[in-house]
């Protein structure tokens, strides 16, 4: 998949979108997003911003590295530059619209159930708690 079709698919998602070129800023079941995505080094990411990392206690950091194994499936919560994200990381050329579609909805259902459920929405492994 190419950075035209990833912005294509997006653009289609979104409720608003602006930018191209590799980097499209969006909004998507009211969670602002970025596709930022690199042809020469075959990668690209989806992320939105969640909370000032300074402001995250670390209840919530505990959570977010509990999510990222047993609750997150293809999305995962990152730090970059004091900002704590919700991401999903991948090459550009194994990607299909399915899985631009199912990255977007993931990473928003991050976004939104963070402070309470910290799940992608999609799948949660068992586990967590030793029965």
């Amino acid at each position: 998949m190419n950075q035209q079709e990833m912005e294509a698919i997006v653009n289609d998602m979104a409720t608003e979108a602006k930018g191209s070129e590799g980097f499209v800023e969006f909004r998507y079941n009211k969670v602002k997003m970025y596709l930022i995505s690199d042809n020469v080094h075959d990668r690209m990411r989806i992320v939105a911003p969640v909370a000032n990392y300074n402001d995250v206690t670390d209840e919530q950091r505990t959570k977010v590295l509990e999510s990222n194994f047993h609750n997150s499936l293809d999305a995962r919560y990152a730090v970059s530059e004091g900002i704590l994200y919700t991401a999903f990381i991948h090459p550009m050329s194994d990607l299909n619209q399915k899985l631009i579609q199912t990255a977007v909805v993931q990473v928003s259902n991050l976004a939104i159930t963070f402070g309470t459920d910290y799940t992608s929405g999609v799948l949660s492994f068992a586990g967590t708690k030793a029965h």
